[in-house]
């Protein structure tokens, strides 16, 4: 699923941008990288520092001038925040051209699955013994990622697609259904979404 989001993302860019510089927030192991096309300068982000990752708390101020790159991504970032919607007006503001985002639907249903079956919603709603950093905050439906997204970018222009599930052998047969019954009843069969807002500056 992961997968997806990642070429989703690199899709939407690669059409609409060439010879520009990227900030990939919370990049992880930079997966996107080699996804992009055109990409002049590549700057990735993480609470962890790593080798070309530089450390980066998206809970705090960005140490980055007002329209510092011209493209910035968070992909499934900001609901592993305590203060998402800073966060969100932050990555806006040091962004020049666009700002793409992922946010997972936690009322999918094999996530409701799992739950009813007892084994948790999945690894990032554990309860640890021990302190960890790596976990969402926030259980949020398909309708509350757009109503986020949508009220705290007025003024600029965004797009929305659902992310679903990439199926191997049974491709053919359950990706059309899979798309007919996420777009009727997007909450319960829509893994997540990805947004592209475009700045108006």
């Amino acid at each position: 699923m992961s997968l997806a989001r990642l070429a989703m993302c690199a899709e939407r860019i690669n059409k609409r941008h060439d010879n520009y510089t990227l900030l990939d927030s919370g990049c992880r192991t930079m997966a996107l990288k080699p996804l992009l096309k055109g990409c002049k300068e590549y700057f990735g982000t993480d609470l962890i520092p790593a080798e070309g990752v530089l450390q980066c708390n998206l809970e705090e101020k960005l140490s980055f001038d007002d329209n510092a790159f011209d493209v910035v991504t968070a992909l499934d970032v900001l609901e592993h925040l305590d203060n998402p919607h800073g966060a969100l007006k932050e990555l806006c503001r040091v962004a020049k051209k666009s700002v793409l985002l992922s946010l997972p639907n936690m009322y999918y249903i094999e996530f409701r699955l799992r739950f009813f079956r007892g084994r948790g919603i999945s690894g990032k709603y554990s309860f640890p013994s021990q302190p960890i950093l790596d976990r969402h905050r926030w259980i949020l439906s398909y309708d509350e990622a757009l109503a986020f997204v949508v009220e705290n970018t007025a003024g600029h222009t965004v797009e929305h697609e659902m992310i679903l599930p990439v199926r191997g052998r049974t491709k053919a047969v359950a990706e059309p259904i899979e798309y007919w019954l996420a777009k009727t009843w997007p909450n319960l069969f829509a893994y997540g979404v990805l947004f592209e807002i475009s700045l108006n500056k």
